[in-house]
């Protein structure tokens, strides 16, 4: 009873909040919501999500149920929220609890943390000298730092991370226990007094500088042209001056690196529009907390070396990370090239064990720190096309991504032989992984290896069933043979549109799916990779393709181009035009002679390898030096001014089937009379999207999705999107259109599958 004889109403609730709700500032804002109204309980991370016991007045409980949702920091969502009546237990205070008794082996509901981007208010400490984080290369708080590079297990807390190693100070564990401050149950949180410390050290394993020194002296290397191996958030980078001709080709000779281009840091978004013309979309993406490579379109008028780019029309652009990458940009005080630690072809060096070994011929000096990097991650890369952010490489800042894709039994899906990423469900919740390679060398398969074992432990599943690609030569079939498990294998293409289908979530509905692509294991035996499929999560329907052609010599063919320009030009105009073809590295006569011998060559209906055969024609291009090299180089020389586009007529049977014939003669009638590159390159991009829509018009009763590695072609999906605007149009987005998204389309196939308890069907 109080002072005026009435009943005090007092109640109790118990709420689990799952989503993105751990490592995202969530607790620290139930706390400061809590003690807004002054109510007692608890609030604790856990496997399943976010537990919170609260008690108080029963209308200050109910505000803190209604008004949950409108104190959610703006890196979380909360998807469900589970509230059921609690007993009174007579508390006093709202604190924040530590779960204990946990295994890294149980199943886990709650969203895995991506890493986060230095946020402004870390910004301003590293550069305000009266700060005691004045120039800390470890600074962080709630809104920014490491979280799954980092990560041992779940829940996300301090004691479960490589931070645990690192005990707090005294001022730093007033930040961490006071409601009002910034680092508030901020699990990185540290300082020069208690966090991780950087020193330098050369290829002898010497210690050179220690602290700012250290900094110091890795600037000074960089300024005179030397590549310094930097230990970063999710593993070792290298770094170059961007404006040096001859650091950036020392970089190339020793990393193996001939052609591809170089991703670029500058120390803030006014120094990226220097080198960019970025769209208000693009500014946005730079300054996001995910902080991904932006591939946009390059000013010419910069002092960039020109082996950066190499020709290409756009750059690579990166924001510092960390604060590390911050302060180095900020004295180096120029654009630096900014690449994976590795040889290439292998995965990205984390260990500072075999760091050494690994970057010896490369780097020239390391910069360490002494954080554990406990799962190794690359940088994301995103391009704007048709005004969608459309990811490349999912890896950090957004992965481990979360798929709208519920299934109750566990599965593991491994993706195809490139760009390879794993998609597993423990029957909780569905993810796609990050980014690990391409399975072609030793140390990416033994990463590979490593990788399924440690994301099946930090989700909570074990051997489970398996889901792969058809292509028996994949490393990743292989080694789904060899495990002692349930598989289920599942044609390339449908799972490439599967993954478009779960990215607009249509995995209900029947769908006209395009897959084009370089290559994939068709059902008859054949490559495909210019596919139209009616199909179904767990259905398709072969409805049309480009017409057959020879990939004469095989996989050679694919670093070749000049191999399947010959084989164009003599189907398209016969023998004696396609002997007339001149190329300075491939002898033409013996491969007609190969030709004329079907058997000898493989038959693909594959896009990939049509751009790389139309991109030798065109811009000469005889040998490439990385996938997808012939295409982005033909794109890039697009003339948009042109209006005009080659044919490509569409003969009809039982299958649609794009006929490239007369496009080629029209190529090579150009060739003869000088027509100008950009105008060739421009009217085949316009060809083949006018082919592409003609198919679909029989088709506009459902929705039509895009999906392979080709439509990351920004040229080509605008002129789609352009002509298809009356029809339902899946344009790629947050899932890799190419194979880095390839199993999250295997996981939905499988999932569908499971579901219906049918067997896979195609046609």
């Amino acid at each position: 009873m109080n002072t005026t004889g009435t009943t005090v109403l007092r109640a109790a609730r118990s709420l689990t909040l799952t989503g993105h709700v751990q490592g995202m500032g969530m607790r620290p804002a139930i706390v400061r919501f809590a003690n807004s109204l002054s109510l007692a309980g608890s609030v604790v991370n856990t496997n399943d999500g976010i537990q919170i016991h609260i008690e108080g007045l029963r209308d200050a409980v109910e505000r803190f149920i209604d008004g949950l949702q409108a104190q959610v920091p703006s890196n979380a969502v909360i998807e469900t929220c589970r509230c059921n009546h609690a007993s009174v237990k007579g508390l006093n205070a709202f604190i924040v609890k530590q779960e204990t008794g946990l295994t890294n082996t149980a199943a886990i509901s709650v969203h895995i943390p991506p890493d986060l981007v230095l946020c402004e208010s870390c910004r301003e400490e590293v550069a305000d000298a009266n700060d005691r984080r004045y120039a800390y290369p470890f600074t962080s708080c709630t809104d920014c730092g490491p979280r799954y590079s980092m990560i041992e297990r779940m829940p996300y807390d301090r004691m479960h991370t490589s931070m645990a190693q690192f005990p707090l100070c005294d001022t730093c564990v007033q930040e961490y226990d006071s409601p009002t401050d910034r680092r508030f149950q901020a699990q990185s949180n540290a300082c020069p007094d208690c966090g991780p410390r950087i020193w330098v050290r050369n290829a002898n394993d010497q210690i050179l500088a220690v602290g700012n020194d250290a900094l110091r002296y890795a600037v000074a290397e960089i300024l005179k042209g030397r590549i310094v191996a930097l230990r970063g958030l999710g593993g070792y980078q290298l770094l170059a001056d961007a404006t040096s001709q001859t650091a950036v080709q020392r970089l190339r000779q020793r990393k193996g690196r001939e052609e591809k281009p170089f991703a670029v840091m500058v120390s803030c978004l006014d120094e990226a529009e220097k080198l960019a013309r970025l769209d208000p979309t693009e500014r946005q993406i730079l300054s996001s907390p995910a902080g991904p490579i932006l591939i946009a379109n390059y000013r010419d008028t910069t002092d960039l070396a020109s082996a950066v780019t190499l020709g290409v029309g756009t750059v690579g652009l990166l924001m510092p990370t960390t604060p590390l990458h911050l302060l180095l940009s900020k004295y180096v005080r120029r654009p630096l090239v900014c690449t994976s630690g590795n040889a290439e072809g292998e995965p990205i060096v984390y260990d500072q064990r075999n760091a050494l070994e690994t970057l010896g011929p490369i780097a020239d000096a390391w910069l360490e720190h002494d954080r554990e990097i406990r799962r190794p991650i690359d940088d994301s890369v995103v391009r704007v096309i048709a005004d969608r952010a459309v990811t490349f490489r999912l890896a950090r800042g957004f992965a481990p991504m979360v798929l709208d894709c519920p299934q109750d039994e566990p599965m593991l899906a491994v993706g195809g032989q490139q760009k390879v990423a794993l998609a597993l469900s423990n029957g909780s919740q569905t993810v796609l992984g990050a980014h690990l390679g391409d399975m072609d060398t030793i140390p990416s398969r033994e990463r590979f290896v490593f990788q399924v074992k440690e994301l099946e432990d930090l989700v909570g599943v074990r051997n489970c069933r398996l889901v792969g690609d058809l292509h028996p030569d994949y490393f990743t079939t292989r080694w789904l043979e060899s495990q002692s498990r349930p598989i289920i294998q599942v044609q390339h293409h449908h799972a490439h549109i599967l993954s478009g289908m779960l990215e607009h979530r249509w995995l209900d509905r029947q769908v006209l799916g395009i897959a084009f692509d370089g290559t994939g294991y068709g059902n008859d035996g054949t490559i495909w990779g210019g596919e139209f499929f009616l199909c179904t999560a767990s259905h398709f329907k072969r409805v049309g393709h480009l017409r057959p052609f020879s990939m004469a010599g095989g996989d050679q063919s694919v670093r070749e181009p000049w191999r399947i320009a010959t084989a164009l030009v003599r189907d398209a105009l016969g023998d004696a035009e396609a002997a007339r073809l001149g190329f300075e590295t491939g002898n033409v006569d013996p491969l007609l002679s190969l030709l004329r011998r079907p058997q000898l060559s493989p038959i693909c209906t594959s896009a990939g390898r049509l751009f790389d055969g139309v991109s030798a024609l065109i811009l000469g291009i005889e040998r490439c030096h990385y996938e997808g090299q012939a295409a982005i180089l033909l794109e890039s020389a697009c003339d948009l001014s042109i209006e005009d586009a080659y044919p490509m007529p569409i003969t009809s049977g039982a299958r649609k089937v794009l006929d490239w014939r007369p496009m080629i003669r029209q190529i090579m009638h150009d060739r003869r009379y000088g027509e100008p590159p950009s105008a060739m390159a421009m009217r085949f991009h316009r060809g083949l999207a006018s082919a592409i829509a003609d198919v679909c018009r029989d088709y506009t009763s459902m929705p039509i999705v895009l999906a392979g590695g080709v439509f990351q072609n920004r040229v080509l999906v605008e002129l789609l999107a352009q002509r298809m605007v009356e029809t339902t149009l899946g344009l790629p987005g947050k899932i890799p259109p190419g194979d880095g998204g390839l199993a999250a389309g295997q996981l939905s196939i499988a999932a569908a599958i499971h579901k219906q308890g049918r067997r896979y069907a195609c046609a």
